[in-house]
């Protein structure tokens, strides 16, 4: 059996992860130890997190087995930390090998990746079956349109530029506030059209190529006519990005769908699929009987690609199998917290599920900090902030305390046993344990939870919780529908606008001194001010 690291960086969202046996050790993004989102900070390397990995693991990259880059590579970063001893991995290879081997899924599985571009790919496309993929799409950067740089250039231009020429807004960081004001618009013809000058499709084909030249010009020339000058302008252009985005992507589904009728059950990974509404439409084919998003599944998500692709090389993983959580990240113990504790003169006392119930019931705002940190864009409870779902006004509360923009929604956590009586459609509970797609909400229920229901389309993006897998996030669940008769809490990340998701202790414990939680859960201990 072997150890194996796997890095990605050079390009955005850099990360470290290491297999040992055929087992996920760690997997750390370098955003979580730079405190700088990967969307500001282009062209880092896996710098921090393969030190930490190392220190955490006590296993030098130099003493393990093997050593695994995704292309884009940057060479002489990868020579230097590897005394020159390491291999390479094509982008979307390693997007998809991540995605299936942690799927879980047997029988016959398409295998999508899709994003702005890696090395000279924007998109795979994969026939799997019985833990072998064969490849039958390769969709190359120079004469393929990209639905991603639509998204991604839409962005970075909608609000303007600052005194430096960049977007107020960036790509690969702010596109979900373009996803979340869509609701709030409408259809209207002439957008959707000079959208689709940029990108269209047919017969397995995105056209024209370029997307992100033809888009830039395009959000550059409607920003100076007046067409994002006031909120609802936005909204309106959002909805016909997200519909175009749809239209077309559906339009492939559906041609896979017909030459290869037999495959049914979907792994889709890169950046594209960060969209839950996309995912929840791909998720409501009546064709479809499964999707699995890879939960990592933007850039930060290759590392562990590239781990995986070499354990099954080596016959060390030899078929899909499910993630019990995305835990994956840097542990503290309970004497490291206490000793943080110390710089700090707050209160502390026994975790106790109860009586932190009791204080979500009277709307008390709780910082969760539990185990390794996610993998990946979403809060799934290790590094979480905990409200009660059932008042609106928490809306205005969390956004003003943790400086967040109207538009950016708010997710629910809720126990597996009631996901039926809360949701429609029941596909994809596996992916749902990631927060990777949307469902439309039961109409007796949305009043009853406005605090995690998009208003406009009564859609949630749930976290389902399995008590074998997230125990103590099933009992604090539990605990509070004790007290309320609701199964349901609301979920958002542990960190401030513009920050990534807090790692340690001390951030942790900043947090409760600037007021932005009002208790903090911390491995066993409650801390209050």
């Amino acid at each position: 059996m072997s150890s194996i690291y796997g890095f990605f960086g050079g390009s955005h969202s850099p990360s470290t992860s290491l297999i040992i046996d055929g087992e996920i050790i760690l997997c750390v993004e370098e955003e979580r130890l730079t405190r700088i989102k990967s969307g500001d900070n282009y062209d880092a390397y896996p710098d921090l997190s393969s030190k930490s990995v190392e220190l955490a693991s006590n296993l030098k990259i130099t003493d393990s087995d093997h050593k695994i880059f995704v292309d884009p590579v940057p060479d002489k970063f990868a020579r230097l930390l590897t005394n020159n001893n390491y291999e390479k991995i094509s982008h979307h290879t390693a997007h998809c090998y991540g995605s299936y081997f942690t799927s879980g899924m047997d029988g016959k599985v398409l295998n999508i990746s899709y994003d702005g571009g890696g090395d000279m790919s924007v998109m795979k496309v994969y026939l799997c079956e019985d833990g072998k993929m064969t490849l039958i799409y390769s969709y190359d950067l120079c004469n393929t349109g990209s639905l991603s740089h639509l998204w991604g250039f839409s962005t970075s231009g909608i609000m303007g530029y600052d005194k430096n020429g960049e977007g107020i807004w960036k790509m690969c960081k702010d596109e979900g506030k373009l996803m979340g004001m869509a609701p709030e618009g409408h259809y209207d013809e002439d957008i959707y059209r000079m959208l689709n000058t940029c990108i269209d499709y047919k017969n397995f084909k995105f056209f024209p190529s370029a997307t992100s030249t033809k888009t830039a010009f395009l959000i550059d020339s409607m920003f100076k006519k007046g067409y994002f000058d006031t909120q609802l302008k936005k909204e309106i252009f959002s909805f016909n990005l997200q519909k175009i985005t749809e239209d077309l992507f559906l339009s492939f589904m559906s041609d896979l769908h017909n030459r290869f009728p037999e495959y049914k059950k979907i792994c889709l990974s890169g950046g594209l699929f960060a969209n839950v509404k996309l995912n929840q439409k791909i998720n409501e084919l009546d064709w479809v009987d499964e999707i699995y998003v890879y939960p990592a599944m933007g850039d930060e998500g290759l590392s562990l690609g590239a781990c995986i692709y070499k354990a099954v090389q080596l016959g060390e993983w030899t078929k899909p199998k499910r993630l019990k959580n995305m835990h994956l990240g840097l542990k503290y113990s309970n004497e490291s917290v206490f000793k943080e504790s110390l710089k700090y003169n707050f209160k502390s006392e026994i975790y106790s599920p109860s009586k932190i119930s009791q204080d979500l019931n009277e709307g008390k705002i709780i910082g969760w900090f539990k185990g390794g940190f996610e993998f990946g864009p979403r809060a799934l409870g290790s590094r979480s902030i905990l409200v009660r779902p059932t008042h609106i006004e928490t809306h205005a509360i969390l956004n003003s305390r943790l400086k967040r923009h109207e538009i950016m929604p708010f997710a629910p956590i809720i126990m597996e046993e009631y996901f039926d009586d809360v949701f429609l459609y029941s596909k994809s509970k596996y992916s749902s344990e990631f927060m990777t797609l949307c469902y439309p909400t039961k109409e007796e229920w949305i009043d009853k939870i406005p605090a995690v229901i998009q208003k406009s389309d009564k859609t949630a993006r749930p976290q389902t919780v399995r008590k074998e897998n997230l125990p103590q996030f099933w009992e604090i669940l539990n605990e509070y529908y004790k007290l309320s008769g609701i199964p349901l809490l609301l979920n958002t990340s542990f960190n401030t606008h513009n920050e990534p998701i807090i790692d340690n202790p001390s951030q942790a414990f900043i947090s409760l001194e600037k007021g932005i939680i009002d208790k903090l859960v911390i491995e066993d201990y409650v801390y209050s001010n």
